[in-house]
């Protein structure tokens, strides 16, 4: 909206987004427009790369351990492909961008259908207590213990007392006639 009421946009026009969009910042509210945008781009910039690597490293020690010339081997790849994406073409990095999101949705839908038996049995468990009238359903890991799953992240026999407790809180009280 701000590039349309700006002004500077122009039909036809077939240059660099990011600087049509500090041209527009700067003629709406002047040329300190042009630095703000280029921050806020670094900012952005340098946090999905932290987030990415992160995310990756973490996946690579999952599935490999703590074994250090894997995470060496990342790293340097990560570093590579940085130096990389900042001098080739915008199109050849949103291509490559395209390419590897691709790929991690095809692994991810995978994963999904891999858990998709397990999903069905603690969907089935969900109804069940919605249909025994329990209002807020808890999941209870001790009724699953053939899954390996993390007893500090999901307890065995959860109470819910507390959550019955919070129900009836919510509830109006009647008022004394």
């Amino acid at each position: 909206m701000l590039i349309l009421l700006s002004g500077i946009y122009d039909i036809g026009y077939d240059g660099n987004g990011i600087v049509l969009a500090q041209n527009s910042l700067a003629a709406v509210v002047g040329d300190w427009g042009r630095i703000f945008i280029s921050v806020a781009l670094a900012l952005f910039v340098f946090t999905s790369i932290l987030y990415n690597y992160y995310l990756g490293e973490n996946s690579l020690r999952f599935l490999f351990g703590e074994k250090i010339q894997t995470i060496i081997i990342y790293r340097i790849a990560v570093l590579v492909l940085i130096m990389w994406g900042a001098v080739v073409d915008l199109k050849d990095v949103l291509a490559f961008a395209d390419i590897t999101m691709t790929m991690l949705a095809f692994v991810n839908l995978i994963a999904l259908a891999m858990l998709f038996k397990v999903v069905k049995r603690i969907l089935n468990d969900y109804d069940a207590q919605r249909r025994a009238g329990v209002k807020t359903p808890v999941f209870d890991s001790s009724q699953f213990p053939d899954l390996d799953l993390d007893r500090n992240a999901w307890p065995a026999n959860p109470t819910r007392q507390s959550t019955q407790d919070a129900e009836a809180a919510a509830k109006p009280v009647p008022e004394a006639r």
